[in-house]
């Protein structure tokens, strides 16, 4: 199996880059506006897209330095697949955010897809969270 694994610096409190994860305005700020879900672990959150594959994420873990998501609906083999943030404070008041996305059968395909994805995902998550203004990657 493989993974795909990005890291950002966000200046902001662990508490904010959490919220914005788990929340359903936190996570319109900065995936898209058309995002359906309650950020309790056991539900899903459903992520649809102009012309583009729709996604399901059951939350399965929600605590303060760790979130993660399995893919339950989406396009080829990220179905199965398993996201993890990981969140935690540097001593500068800054945020370090860790995201493994792993299971991944092979290096090709939507494994390249989501590589590059997640990158573009993140910086829109820390945009968002630093300027207090949503900032969605897809609409």
């Amino acid at each position: 199996m493989h993974d795909i694994s990005h890291e950002i610096k966000i200046g902001a409190p662990p508490e904010q880059v959490y919220a914005a994860l788990t929340t359903i305005d936190g996570i319109k700020s900065w995936q898209t506006p058309h995002t359906s879900g309650t950020g309790e672990v056991g539900s899903k959150w459903q992520f649809k897209f102009s012309g583009r594959p729709e996604f399901d994420w059951e939350i399965v873990a929600s605590e303060a330095d760790r979130i993660e998501w399995r893919c339950t609906a989406g396009p080829g083999d990220s179905v199965g697949t398993t996201a993890t943030f990981d969140i935690s404070p540097i001593d500068d008041g800054r945020t370090h955010l860790v995201l493994t996305h792993s299971g991944w059968p092979g290096t090709h395909g939507n494994y390249r897809k989501c590589n590059t994805i997640w990158g573009v995902l993140l910086h829109h998550l820390a945009q968002a969270v630093q300027s207090g203004k949503p900032a969605p990657a897809f609409n």
